[in-house]
């Protein structure tokens, strides 16, 4: 390969700038984003707009936090973070190089953190289809941790990555019936529902309780997906509990199991 072809995929550390990770937010406050997310939206607006190509190499780790003025972990959260999206892809030896201008939503859904899971609903919408005001009874009570016949607001809906057609999951959310104004009026929604909870009630979540198992997609959902009535699923069940160890919200997201990766990293003692 000629030392020109290589140039050509290299990329100067001079693209970025300290000053790019504030304008990629906009009017957003900037302490409520994670910095791994500023140092992520950096690259991925550098990618969209032509800067880096597809096929090109990122800077180092070591170049970007030096540019950027962040931590080489911080960076190599960002990354991973794309990484997971299909954007970018690391090998060992070679650098990390740029492999889509746009995420796989169809692919995978990664969600580590509770940064990760605000991030994920900021860049995504949830179109309610289905709502009521209900009384839990049976084994509904149970699963929501109640008393039988306390009332909760349940909504339901897919939810999609703009401007896509096809959905890319279903999610449906039980609301403790106290805070069902919150949402009751609003048929799009474009913020994690713990996160507007949390800013119109005074309500503050201080723990996340997640289980995952397998599921079958029926009929009615699978349309939305783009999917097959009977296919294989995965039904991640989160519950948000206030102070005082109470439950106020349980969302269930059902998920085609050719777009769910689950990743976990151990360390040694």
């Amino acid at each position: 390969m000629s030392l020109s072809h290589l140039e050509e995929f290299a990329v100067a550390p001079a693209l970025f700038r300290e000053a790019d990770l504030a304008a990629t937010l906009g009017s957003e406050p900037l302490a409520s984003v994670p910095l791994y997310l500023q140092v992520a939206r950096l690259i991925e607006r550098k990618i969209r707009e032509g800067s880096l190509k597809i096929g090109s190499l990122l800077p180092t780790e070591i170049d970007l936090a030096r540019t950027l003025s962040v931590s080489r972990q911080t960076v190599r959260h960002a990354i991973g973070h794309l990484r997971n999206q299909g954007m970018l892809s690391a090998r060992k030896g070679v650098g990390t190089r740029v492999e889509a201008s746009q995420r796989d939503s169809r692919s995978s859904f990664s969600v580590q953190s509770v940064a990760d899971l605000v991030e994920l609903a900021r860049e995504t919408e949830m179109r309610i289809v289905a709502r009521e005001e209900i009384e839990a009874r049976g084994k509904l009570a149970v699963e929501l941790a109640c008393r039988p016949g306390r009332k909760w607001l349940h909504f339901a809906g897919p939810r999609y990555h703009v401007p896509n057609a096809t959905a890319f999951c279903w999610s449906e959310v039980y609301l403790d019936g106290r805070l069902a104004p919150i949402v009751r009026k609003i048929d799009v929604i474009r913020l994690a529902v713990f996160v507007l909870v949390q800013e119109q009630s005074g309500e503050h979540i201080v723990e996340i309780k997640q289980d995952i198992r397998p599921a079958v997609i029926d009929a009615e959902r699978a349309c939305w997906m783009g999917a097959m009535d009977g296919d294989l699923a995965l039904e991640i069940t989160r519950r948000y509990i206030a102070s005082g160890g109470r439950l106020i919200q349980l969302s269930k997201t059902l998920l085609p199991a050719d777009r769910f990766a689950y990743s976990m990293t151990f360390r040694p003692d």
